[in-house]
């Protein structure tokens, strides 16, 4: 078992990470957009449609590297219940950056409106679940301080 990131981790996780939270900050009128463009109106893709089309190769990219290059367990004492939880929920987290830019596509490229709501719905749980990835990193590195926040930030 790997004990950190390589530099490739490093820099999808961060990038992954910007790009999800611009995403969610400049996805106002989309729903206007879409209506426009289901409408039989022509509307270029707008820059929320091609982040999330980057924010969806570059998850799966990093699961290809995960994979290959290996990831060290989630902080925590082996096996404990904390450790389970961390490990579930960059799980849910890997699920959801892979659904939320799925389904948007599915959306706008399918024109499968009846997703919409779905898929503003499971981005705003990606962002409810980032902050609570944030905080966690925030709180092992300040109060546990057992440097899991430093395992993104310094390659192995």
């Amino acid at each position: 078992m790997t004990t950190g990131y390589t530099r490739t981790q490093i820099a999808i996780h961060w990038a992954v990470a910007v790009l999800i939270i611009t995403n969610y900050f400049i996805a106002d009128g989309m729903g206007d957009l879409l209506d426009k463009k289901l409408g039989g109106a022509a509307v270029a893709n707008p820059w929320h449609v091609w982040i999330g089309l980057a924010v969806l190769a570059l998850v799966i990219l990093r699961l290809i590297v995960r994979f290959s290059a290996g990831a060290p367990a989630a902080a925590g004492v082996p096996g404990s219940l904390t450790q389970r939880l961390a490990g579930w929920g960059h799980a849910l987290l890997y699920v959801i950056m892979v659904a939320v830019p799925l389904g948007g596509a599915i959306v706008w490229f399918g024109g499968v409106d009846a997703l919409g709501q779905g898929h503003v719905l499971a981005g705003n749980a990606l962002m409810i679940l980032i902050a609570g990835h944030a905080i966690m990193g925030l709180y092992h590195q300040y109060v546990v301080k057992d440097g899991a926040l430093l395992r993104m930030m310094r390659p192995r």
